[in-house]
């Protein structure tokens, strides 16, 4: 089984100053966002909203009518050659881009310095699994349901790929004791 990129990338995660209910929480409350505005995507019906992430989930339907073109929600891609896989969130035509559009949802109000690499990784997974992907950012719903903020990595996305490389290096070599 191939490693993810989440995988590969976690222990450079540090969630120590925040407690673990909180960690907890915020946790099982991104999960359910990807998991409704997975659904968006798609066209699918999912349930109820739960009350937590209604702000999210109306941040990310003012956002989507932008998007074009769903090309890619949700799947899993791999690289054997490389060794690993990942689960991008979207990757999209925007209307009046030509080009294909990689997005990852996020709820954190703050930026984090792994999703640099995180999105180089899917970006190559992309490119290797036939998809010409060009753009590449986060897009940082608002609990408050305002718009949300579209952080674009587009430009260091060879810097950000060696980034991820060498932390998938390092979870070769030191597997689960890191």
């Amino acid at each position: 089984m191939l490693p993810s990129v989440t995988a590969v990338l976690s222990p450079w995660a540090d969630f120590s100053g925040i407690a673990p209910d909180v960690l907890e929480n915020a946790a099982r409350r991104g999960t359910a966002v990807h998991r409704i505005c997975g659904c968006i995507t798609q066209g699918l019906w999912f349930p109820e909203i739960p009350d937590d992430c209604a702000g999210f989930i109306e941040s990310f339907r003012g956002w989507f009518p932008v998007v074009e073109e769903v090309v890619l929600s949700e799947g899993e891609l791999s690289d054997a050659a490389l060794g690993f896989c990942g689960h991008p969130d979207l990757i999209c035509r925007i209307r009046g881009d030509e080009t294909l559009a990689l997005i990852d949802f996020k709820t954190p109000a703050t930026k984090s310095p792994l999703w640099r690499a995180q999105l180089a990784a899917y970006k190559h997974l992309a490119v290797v699994n036939g998809y010409p992907v060009e753009r590449v950012g986060s897009l940082r719903l608002k609990r408050d349901g305002k718009a949300p903020i579209f952080d674009e990595y587009t430009d260091g996305s060879a810097a950000d790929l060696a980034g991820f490389v060498a932390a998938l290096n390092a979870h070769r070599y030191f597997g689960t004791k890191l």
